[in-house]
């Protein structure tokens, strides 16, 4: 992408908040989930793909990105959570835990994009270069359909998200020793508003060989944020991800 020249304030300080956006496209390779639509289930609840017990592992020969289910249940199926390729978007009915993979409105760019369930904070999610480490710049970020619906309205299993509540989602970097390079954080929910794709910068994280992807949720004090004790969640702890982008 060429840069312009900007003669307006207001507009320079509009792509300086962009950031990865306004990388050159030399600099980086974008996973956009879209040569990947052989990984997509055919039903978003109990599919051969997700559900059968063998298993389930994508992988991105152009970034080498892939993940494979943490099998946290000893199952091999998405029960005990993962990161899953998905193309659904939810109609006018209100979604129910079948319609996990499905978000409100379109993916960020072309038809597809990844939904990740965090099972348990215990056996995390995963994203990981298969050969070498490589450095994540950042990826865009949103609440699923399912998730959304739980915290503006509740459902049999959670009450509506209080005015001082919040969902945060934690990326740990991870190298090819095994250490951990850091940790970012992004607040999927900061209350009960509503929220759309939205950049998440990951480039603190450095060098990694694998993200490990954690839900927490919360109420706000004054000041100072309180984190739920459970073991498991109460919210839905599903969120779609799109366009990685990676540093040549």
């Amino acid at each position: 992408m060429k840069k312009l020249a900007l003669f307006a304030s207001a507009l320079l300080f509009a792509v300086a908040c962009q950031g990865d956006d306004n990388m050159d496209n030399n600099d980086k390779i974008i996973l956009d989930f879209e040569s990947l639509s052989q990984y997509i289930d055919t039903v978003q609840y109990g599919g051969n793909l997700l559900y059968s017990g063998t298993g389930y592992e994508w992988y991105d020969s152009d970034t080498d990105l892939c993940s494979s289910l943490p099998n946290y249940w000893k199952d091999g199926t998405l029960f005990g959570g993962g990161i899953v390729v998905s193309n659904f978007i939810q109609g006018d009915a209100a979604p129910t835990y079948e319609d996990q993979l499905s978000i409100t409105r379109a993916p960020h760019s072309g038809s597809n994009f990844a939904v990740c369930y965090v099972a348990t904070n215990q056996c995390p999610p995963f994203i990981e270069f298969r050969n070498e480490a490589k450095q994540v710049m950042s990826l865009y970020i949103k609440p699923t359909a399912y998730l959304s619906d739980v915290v503006q309205n509740g459902n049999a299993f959670s009450a509506a998200m209080p005015k001082n509540g919040y969902i945060r989602v934690e990326a740990t970097g991870i190298d090819a020793a095994g250490s951990t390079t850091g940790t970012a954080e992004f607040y999927l929910y900061d209350g009960r508003k509503e929220s759309d794709w939205r950049l998440w910068e990951l480039k603190s994280l450095g060098a990694v060989k694998r993200i490990e992807f954690r839900m927490f949720e919360g109420t706000t004090d004054g000041d100072k944020r309180l984190d739920s004790t459970a073991e498991y969640p109460s919210y839905p702890s599903y969120f779609a991800i799109d366009d990685i982008a990676i540093e040549r």
